[in-house]
């Protein structure tokens, strides 16, 4: 059973870090990118977003760009019960996706026209207030 436990505890790390409510937000977040980076297909990607540390790559496929991740604890924060987490999703074409973590940072992911290449945003998200209204 503790093998079972600790699958349970990475599918919520998982849960947590995909904010799949937030995964094709067309609206922002207030705040501001503080790196990027351009990947071909097939070729590695990895990124530390928090607490979190993100390997990966993606497959161009028709219509977009087939993302896959393995995101766990970045080594500072690591032990031995923390389990890394297995994320997948499909970016359109010309389209962008968000994932945003618990900690603050988002990470945003835009897939080029023809999926010949994948961008990779970090952001530094700021609190956002909208105005009263009058």
């Amino acid at each position: 059973m503790p093998r079972l436990s600790t699958f349970k505890s990475g599918l919520a790390t998982a849960a947590v870090l995909a904010g799949v409510a937030g995964l094709y937000s067309a609206s922002g977040h207030a705040g501001e990118f503080s790196s990027a980076s351009i990947v071909r297909p097939m070729a590695g990607l990895s990124f530390v977003i928090g607490s979190k540390q993100a390997v990966g790559y993606y497959m161009p496929q028709k219509g977009g760009c087939d993302l896959m991740l393995i995101i766990g604890e970045t080594s500072e924060t690591a032990t031995q019960s923390n389990v890394p987490a297995r994320f997948s999703t499909f970016v359109a074409a010309g389209r962008t996706a968000r994932m945003d973590t618990a900690d603050g940072p988002s990470v945003e992911f835009f897939c080029s026209t023809g999926a010949s290449f994948l961008t990779t945003r970090i952001m530094d998200r700021l609190a956002y207030q909208t105005p009263a209204a009058k």
